[in-house]
């Protein structure tokens, strides 16, 4: 069994192999991480009005699935003095957070791999100094330690980069697909309200 203080072991290991960028790129890790679960819950809708975060989720996922919140939306709606207005208040606060965040949480995830790709620099800048200078370590340690840091710092950056991008490409496509459905139910619940006598 891996304890805690084996991995801890590891960690610094490692860290202190890869220098401040390897440290530099753990913090972007939780950064990113912050940030997904921030879209996570903002695709939840939080501040949603008129019907509950859960019957929203359930209506955009569903469209033609939920007749009674559809029904129950369009009651809300027609007690509204301008429905189409109403709807796109609603649809400001249920996408504007994710609209928002998405941008920088793709920022954020370009970084990883530049951040490793700038380890890679950085260690052959130790490796080549390391082969020019006269110092008391053996040359080939200066050197294995200045690719060591290349490679790690290279790897961190794409085992954070890749898997991220990944899943905040699939909240996107999430995103995008509510979006989708929420302008398809507008669009019925506009044409609706436009048949009802007044």
């Amino acid at each position: 069994m891996i304890s805690l203080e084996k991995i801890l072991t590891e960690l610094q290991a490692i860290g202190s192999g890869g220098g401040w960028l390897f440290w530099a790129l753990i913090l972007l890790a939780f950064a990113i991480a912050y940030a997904l679960m921030g879209l996570w819950n903002a695709l939840r809708f939080p501040e949603a009005t008129l019907l509950t975060p859960r019957e929203w989720t359930r209506l955009l996922r569903q469209p033609n699935g939920t007749p009674e919140i559809f029904a129950r939306l369009s009651d809300e709606l027609s007690r509204a003095t301008d429905p189409g207005r109403t709807l796109q208040e609603v649809g400001q606060r249920l996408f504007s957070r994710p609209d928002r965040r998405f941008p920088f949480a793709f920022v954020m995830i370009s970084a990883a791999p530049l951040l490793g790709l700038l380890g890679t620099v950085s260690g052959m800048f130790t490796t080549f100094d390391g082969m020019a200078a006269n110092v008391a370590e053996k040359p080939i340690d200066v050197i294995s330690k200045g690719i060591f840091e290349a490679l790690i710092t290279t790897e961190t950056g794409l085992v954070i980069g890749v898997p991220t991008f990944i899943v905040c490409a699939w909240l996107k496509a999430r995103h995008d697909a509510l979006v989708l459905h929420f302008h398809q139910i507008e669009s019925r619940l506009l044409g609706e309200l436009g048949k009802r006598p007044a």
